[in-house]
């Protein structure tokens, strides 16, 4: 039975992390020949848009055989307006290959991806691509590494001739590159040895960086240019040494647990959704049993499997543990858990993208299209959060940034769409900040329904919970929908007119008269008692963040600080190395985009800044209103007369 890896291509933008991709898939005999970037035909780069602007957009997940290994390699964006998507495809990884340039060295997305690599402990291996380009210079940029990644990084390569085409890779010597010292940092004995002159060998040197890669602690650095098809050979040698492989022999027997981490709408509507499948084993025919991001549990009839191969995407009779699998036509959504929940997987919770914009369409006939479209998208891409309003029919979406907004744009035209944006606008969100509670009794307000809750802050991050106090029988079912339903409607926009977050709604109270009482008795009283408890406990606004890491020359320190407190941003104690400043703080996103654009004349073209999200802080100052879109059932008359469509 054959072991299974699977691996992710990360880089910044235009580092080479496609054409390395491409040069990996031709070496093992997928592809004839390894596509370009700039001819706009590689492989995993799969729409129109990703080849025409040379920047991956949606992850790709292919497979190949290297000997008796089967490797899986899922190819992610670059642009740091997908870091979202790009966290969420190292939920399923055994290891990544972090690509850096030769020539431009580490980039501003290089160090957001390795602080997401170190911080999820993932088994990384580094290759310097473009080593035949003009302009490399190997030493120059392995400094960079370990000035700016991770001081534990190991060369695998040793280069001559840089910069040119006639450029020579060979393997590096363990003991000249020194190994020794920096795998001895995180070893006691290999310390001692080192302290006491103890000779050691290089195969124990290379076991020891074996073992420290695989925990995520060291780092090799190997060097080629994928273009070329230079140093690949040590670099495909390395996946099986240096990461962690799946043994199916073993984890078939395990209880199921898998994870589904890609959905694809197919043109025909088909839906094939990925899974990475940790522990047991799935066959066609199997009931199995899923939890959605909600915390609900289906089970699911396993229809149609399919399972990577080669290249290609093929009809399997079963997949085992520790592969990738295919459900044809399921309508299961990313972030899904297949079984149970295992120490080996990691539970992604989806970010909500801090900007809005509301989308239109030049015909208006076209709106239909336009909201199948953005509901589509949505299955495809979790991060890519739409709404409909009910009231207005305006269609909202939610986005990181300004590159993920013109993609939309360009992907929207597919669907023979001309879609107009609105400016964007970022979005805020408000918290519960005491206890509230409020009733209103059948006999007594205007419906034939009795309704009572309690509000109360919850957990940060919890999102809404909504609990009974009441018996689960005391309210027939379709009523018990329609408040709750009701609740989470209404909380979409709180006392300042914010989605309210973080909140526990407990149902206290209920009554109807039967049979006269209707669900839209309840739809229609719950919002009056729910903002009424909403406004006893008084609400907060809290705005999104964005955390920063600035390296940068001190002679540019104070005006840095000074822009970034004009900026309404904070830091932390500025750290002195290597004669540069490194400087950890926040920043709002709405000032964002001012400090990216001042970067180069803020420090004179010799700084480097590190943005990504931050989650959000409490508002200290004047407190900003949202447009409202609903009538406030705070101002009873005006939500009666609306209810009875005066208004």
């Amino acid at each position: 039975m054959q072991k299974i890896l699977n691996i992710g291509v990360l880089a910044h933008v235009d580092a080479g992390k496609t054409t390395l991709t491409e040069q990996i898939l031709y070496r093992s005999g997928i592809i004839e020949r390894a596509g370009s970037v700039d001819q706009g035909n590689t492989t995993t780069d799969s729409l129109e848009i990703e080849r025409r602007r040379g920047i991956t957009i949606k992850s790709a997940a292919v497979s190949f055989t290297l000997g008796d290994l089967k490797v899986n390699l899922i190819d992610t964006p670059g642009h740091a307006d997908f870091i979202s998507e790009v966290e969420h495809s190292l939920s399923v990884l055994d290891g990544v290959i972090l690509v850096i340039s030769a020539v431009e060295g580490v980039q501003a997305q290089t160090r957001v991806l390795m602080q997401t690599l170190k911080e999820q402990g993932i088994p990384t291996l580094l290759f310097m691509n473009k080593i035949d380009r003009m302009g490399a210079n190997y030493n120059r940029v392995r400094t960079m590494l370990r000035n700016l990644l991770d001081e534990h990084i190991c060369e695998m390569s040793r280069v001559d001739n840089e910069g040119s085409t006639s450029v020579h890779v060979d393997m590096a010597d363990p003991h000249n590159s020194g190994w020794l010292e920096i795998m001895a940092l995180l070893n006691d004995e290999l310390l001692q040895d080192y302290a006491h002159d103890v000779p050691v060998s290089s195969e124990r040197l290379k076991e020891e960086l074996r073992k420290q890669t695989r925990q995520g602690k060291a780092y090799p650095l190997f060097a080629g240019s994928a273009a070329k098809g230079v140093g690949m050979e040590p670099l495909l040698a390395a996946l099986n040494d240096f990461f962690p492989v799946n043994d199916p022999s073993e984890l078939n027997h395990e209880p199921l647990s898998g994870l589904v981490f890609k959905v694809i709408k197919q043109p025909s509507g088909e839906r094939n959704v990925y899974f990475r499948l940790f522990a047991g084993k799935v066959q066609a025919r199997d009931e199995i049993s899923v939890t959605s991001q909600d915390g609900q549990t289906t089970m699911l009839k396993v229809k149609q499997l399919h399972a990577l191969q080669h290249g290609k995407s093929a009809p399997a009779g079963h997949i085992d543990a520790g592969d990738i699998g295919i459900l044809i036509g399921s309508e299961l959504r990313v972030g899904d858990v297949i079984g149970a929940v295992s120490d080996k997987m990691k539970i992604v919770h989806f970010q909500k993208p801090p900007i809005q914009v509301h989308v239109s369409t030049k015909q208006p006939e076209d709106e239909h299209k336009l909201h199948n479209a953005l509901s589509d998208l949505t299955v495809e891409d979790p991060f890519l959060q739409y709404v409909q309003d009910t009231n207005t029919k305006e269609n909202i979406i939610h986005v990181f940034g300004k590159v993920q907004q013109e993609i939309l744009v360009e992907t929207l035209q597919r669907y023979g769409i001309e879609a107009v944006f609105s400016a964007p606008r970022v979005i805020c969100i408000e918290k519960p900040c005491g206890v509230g509670e409020a009733v209103e009794y059948i006999g007594e307000c205007p419906f034939y329904a009795t309704v009572g809750l309690r509000v109360e802050p919850g957990e940060p991050g919890s999102g809404l919970q909504y609990r009974l106090d009441v018996e689960l029988g005391s309210l027939p079912l379709s009523f018990q929908k329609a408040i709750k339903d009701t609740v989470i409607g209404v909380l979409q926009e709180g006392l300042y007119a914010w989605s309210v977050t973080d909140i526990i709604v407990t149902l206290t109270h209920t009554g109807y008269a039967s049979p006269v009482s209707t669900a839209k008795d309840f739809r229609s009283l719950t919002p009056l008692v729910l903002m009424e408890a909403l406004n006893q406990a008084g609400t907060e606004v809290y705005e999104p963040m964005n955390d920063i890491q600035f390296i940068l020359p001190e002679s540019s320190l104070s005006k840095v600080l000074s822009r970034l407190a004009a900026l309404e941003g904070t830091y932390q104690e500025p750290e002195f190395r290597n004669n540069v400043v490194h400087l950890h703080g926040t920043i709002p996103v709405r000032t964002s985009d001012e400090l990216k654009s001042e970067v180069h004349s803020l420090t004179s073209g010799e700084g480097m800044l590190s943005v990504r999200p931050g989650g959000y802080v409490k508002v200290q100052t004047t407190i900003p209103e949202n447009k409202r879109r609903q009538v406030n059932p705070l101002n009873r008359g005006e939500y009666m007369l609306h209810l009875n469509k005066i208004l």
